[in-house]
Parts: structure tokens; C-alpha cells; sequence
């Protein structure tokens, strides 16, 4: 039996099916306005978000690199988009934040020995425009600070996939293999470090006296993330073990040379032109 003609409500062309071939649009027809129909739509997102975000995050725990290895193959209706993976899990740490993570009071900004002088001279000259006093452009800096610095988690994914690309460059993998990599590994840092670690230690208390500084959980972040790194990269690509160790060594050491000259630079940047 031949189809009939529908036009498209988008483009305006002719085609047969239930999609446009052009645009992508859907056919929609009277019925799909039931209360029946957007029941049904309700159901199967929340069924597909609820299985792909769950064994997304299963395969980040229990198989390292699996994710990267099969979403650069193909495989990927089975998973959260990489890209979205990611943000969701920002979105959850800027409504949920157990750390304060890598977001800095101004009392350090101002003594970083990188771009103290600068920050406090610039500091000094808000507080002389604004009238303000310490405590009250401490206040307004930590309050603009701490969203911006979960935005600005984005800058990690290019840089750790420029490093993965120069580490790894013998494999001969693109670019996009390497950001996807870098994905993996940025959603495993925020998951470990910003999410489950903090909840660990608020309901487990003896924790608390073996992460009990910043500079104790820090360690205990890159450490297990450095750890993590290594077998994601020893699965994607197929490095030796020695090898996949170096290269976690390698990539945690620039991330953090990152992280703490260039991104708290950005981040105050940004920060004290908002206050």
C-alpha cells in the first residue's frame, strides 16, 4: 500500500513517514494530545534517562575507559551523552554543594604566589570604587565566586584532551577521542571528588579524622583519581601497565599545574569584575 504525502509544518516539503527526512521534524497528529499520550512520553523519558544515567555511571565505577572506548566506537544508545553526563553532574554539584571544591575564598587569592599582587591590588581598587569593607567584598566575592568556579569546570575537558592527545599521540587517535576521554575522566573527578567523597565523609564519621584538612582531601581526590586515570587509560588505549601509570602520573600533574595557576586565575578574573 503506497504512503501518503505529508508536508512538513517546518520546512514545507513533501515526504512519507512519520519523520521529515529534511528537518527532522516529527509528524504529529491529533491523538498525540491525549492526556494517554503525554503520559506515555512522560514514562519512556524517564525510564530512558533513569536506565542510560544509571548505567552510565556503572560503567564509569566498575569498568574505567569502558564508556570512552565504546561511545568512540558507536556504542552509545546505552549511555547518557558524554557531553550532558557531564553537565548534569555540574548541575548537581551547584545545587548540592557538600565541597566547596575548587572554589577559593579572596583571602587566598590575594597571598597566591603566582598572582597575588595582582589580586589584591585589583582588590584594593573594588573595595575604593565600591566603598566596600573586608568582610563585606569577602561576602560578595565568595557568593559570585562559588558558581562561577563550577562553570569553569568546563575549561578542564579541552585542556586534559590537548594533554591526552601529546601523552598519547603514538595511538593516532582524533581529537574528539581524546575530549571524550577527557570527559570520562573530568565526570569521574566530580563525581569522586565533589560528590561521593563529601557524602562518604558526612556519614562516616572516623572519616572525618583522616580527611580532616584541605589539603588531606585533595590529596585523597587526585590520589584516587590518578588511580582511576590509569585504568581508563590502560582499556582505551591499550597502553602497558607501566605505561597507563605514567600517563595517569602525567595528565594529574598538568591538570593540577592547570587548576591551580590558570584556572584560579580565570576564576578571580571573573569573580572580582562581578562583585
Amino acid at each position: 500500500m503506497e504512503q501518503s504525502l505529508t508536508t512538513c509544518k517546518s520546512c514545507h516539503k513533501e515526504f512519507t513517514g512519520k519523520f521529515c527526512p529534511y528537518c527532522g521534524q516529527k509528524v504529529h497528529h491529533e491523538q498525540d494530545k491525549s492526556f494517554a499520550h503525554l503520559f506515555h512520553e512522560a514514562f519512556h523519558f524517564v525510564t530512558h534517562f533513569e536506565g542510560t544515567f544509571f548505567n552510565t555511571i556503572k560503567t564509569i565505577f566498575t569498568r574505567p575507559g569502558q564508556l570512552s572506548v565504546d561511545y568512540c566506537n558507536g556504542i552509545r544508545k546505552k549511555y547518557f551523552k558524554p557531553i550532558s553526563f557531564f553537565l548534569l553532574l555540574v548541575i548537581i554539584y551547584l545545587l548540592f554543594p557538600l565541597f566547596e571544591g575548587l572554589n577559593m575564598k579572596l583571602y587566598y587569592h590575594v597571598r597566591h604566589d603566582f598572582y597575588g599582587e595582582y589580586a589584591m591590588q585589583k582588590t584594593l581598587a573594588v573595595m575604593k570604587a565600591k566603598n566596600l569593607t573586608d568582610p563585606q567584598i569577602a561576602e560578595l566575592f565568595h557568593t559570585k565566586g562559588e558558581k562561577t568556579s563550577k562553570f569553569l569546570l568546563f575549561l578542564i575537558i579541552p585542556v586534559m584532551a590537548l594533554v591526552s592527545k601529546i601523552l598519547a599521540f603514538k595511538q593516532r587517535k582524533y581529537y574528539f577521542d581524546h575530549f571524550i576521554f577527557s570527559l570520562e575522566a573530568s565526570s569521574f573527578f566530580i563525581l569522586w571528588g565533589f560528590l561521593l567523597l563529601p557524602f562518604l565523609l558526612s556519614i562516616i564519621p572516623p572519616l572525618q579524622h583522616v580527611v580532616n584538612s584541605e589539603t588531606r582531601s585533595g590529596i585523597a581526590i587526585i590520589s584516587v583519581f590518578i588511580m582511576y586515570v590509569s585504568i581508563a587509560s590502560r582499556r582505551f588505549f591499550m597502553l602497558k601497565r607501566w605505561y597507563s601509570i605514567v600517563n595517569a602520573l602525567l595528565l594529574a600533574f598538568m591538570l593540577i599545574l592547570f587548576l591551580e595557576f590558570i584556572y584560579k586565575f580565570i576564576l578571580f578574573f571573573i569573580s572580582i569584575h562581578l562583585v
